[in-house]
């Protein structure tokens, strides 16, 4: 004889499952809060069916809950979690909170649909999967007429906004019963001592979570790559490369200056140069906005770092100018050259045969679209490649950063 799970503990059921099937969301979902209210209560708070807010309380109508399939009290669970990782309770401003509502369901509804059933009810709107909240809610609008009857009073759960709830979007209310009035007053389940989630640290422990057993989601890539995935600023990296790449050693043959007020010797520090080559694609498919730009970093670059001497190398698909780097260096002198085709292979015979590939670095600005060397060279690149570039022939080579300027 089977027995019927009760509200609680097909929220309970619905986590583990989660946590075994679907780990990505299950580690988010451990930071929820789940919260019971009978079907009356639950609906003088202005909570019909579902809710979260931004410290992860999550209250439900018992009622609600009791009617629905573990598999699809999962589906909720993971969905309400998802408003929180996605900020959707903080970014809705001034717009409509029924449209808000039902585009932030649809984009949440497109994310677990590629991992789990939905529920029937769920709502979706086409492409949601490739647009932010914000294009769905444009899209819903200069569809209205169409739409409209989906939208209007839209509610399959309730977003709890803002650090005093001044708002609730869902169902068409936007200050409810139970919501905060001008004195700010929070809803009894809220604690006064809570903090609010912290979705970029949920979702990079999430991450890792679900990667060590190799079941992350690839829609979860895709909408947090920027977070899973942090774009580093190429500046940061070569200043990391030169800091390690400088040699440091001591002598006592020059004092350091302090050690005469201290009466104790201390060592000087000497500090050697190094060697490094940037090279610049002057290729045709580069414009004279982004040729200008590389000239302004090489200038950044030999300004930064007086320690550093190099050679600045101008090429097409051959070398077409040559150019000592130092303190004099005047980016304004450089012209262009060739504008032909793209090679960078002449830059890593250029170095071979003038420097005898006894080099600390180079750097190499470029917009993607470039011919490689086979062999690796003995020396470390980075590549440096502008906004709107391809990186999938550099990111092949061996011994090598890629890394995308910023628009």
């Amino acid at each position: 004889m089977s027995t019927q799970l009760t509200a609680r503990e097909k929220i309970i059921a619905a986590r583990i499952q989660l946590m075994k099937k679907h780990p990505f969301f299950g580690s988010l979902a451990m930071h929820l809060r789940p919260i019971e209210y009978e079907e009356e209560e639950a609906k003088r708070l202005g909570i019909p069916t579902i809710a979260v807010d931004i410290y992860g309380n999550m209250p439900y109508n018992k009622a609600f809950i009791e009617k629905r399939s573990v598999s699809e009290v999962m589906f909720l669970v993971a969905h309400e979690i998802m408003h929180v990782a996605l900020e959707h309770l903080r970014r809705r401003g001034n717009r409509l909170p029924d449209v808000w509502n039902y585009a932030a369901d649809a984009e949440v509804n497109s994310i677990l649909a590629e991992s789990m059933r939905p529920p029937n009810d769920a709502v979706f709107v086409k492409g949601a999967e490739k647009q932010s909240t914000e294009e769905l809610y444009d899209y819903i609008i200069r569809n209205f007429e169409k739409m409209k009857v989906q939208v209007s009073g839209y509610q399959w759960d309730v977003h709890l906004e803002g650090q005093g709830n001044q708002n609730a979007s869902g169902g068409g209310k936007h200050q409810g019963k139970g919501q905060s009035g001008a004195g700010g007053q929070r809803y009894p389940f809220q604690r006064p001592d809570q903090e609010p989630l912290n979705p970029s640290s949920m979702i990079k422990e999430a991450a890792e979570f679900a990667k060590a057993r190799g079941m992350l989601p690839a829609g979860i890539e895709r909408k947090f790559k920027d977070l899973l995935n942090p774009k580093m600023d190429w500046r940061d990296v070569l200043q990391k490369f030169i800091a390690q790449l400088l040699p440091y050693d001591f002598t006592y043959m020059k004092p350091h200056k302090k050690s005469a007020s201290t009466g104790v010797y201390m060592p000087s520090v000497l500090k050697e140069d190094i060697e490094l080559i940037i090279a610049i694609d002057s290729s045709g498919s580069i414009s004279d906005e982004e040729y200008a730009q590389f000239l302004t970093e090489v200038t950044a670059i030999v300004l930064q770092y007086p320690q550093v001497k190099g050679t600045l190398l101008i090429c097409d698909a051959k070398i077409q100018n040559v150019i000592e780097l130092d303190a004099s260096f005047d980016p304004y002198s450089v012209h262009g050259g060739g504008y032909g085709g793209t090679s960078s292979i002449p830059v890593y015979e250029w170095i071979e045969k003038e420097k005898d590939n006894n080099i600390k670095l180079l750097i190499y600005f470029t917009d993607g679209w470039i011919d490689i060397p086979e062999s690796t060279p003995p020396f470390p690149t980075i590549w440096v490649v502008t906004p709107q570039g391809d990186t999938s022939v550099v990111e092949r080579m061996p011994n090598a950063i890629v890394i995308k300027m910023e628009d």
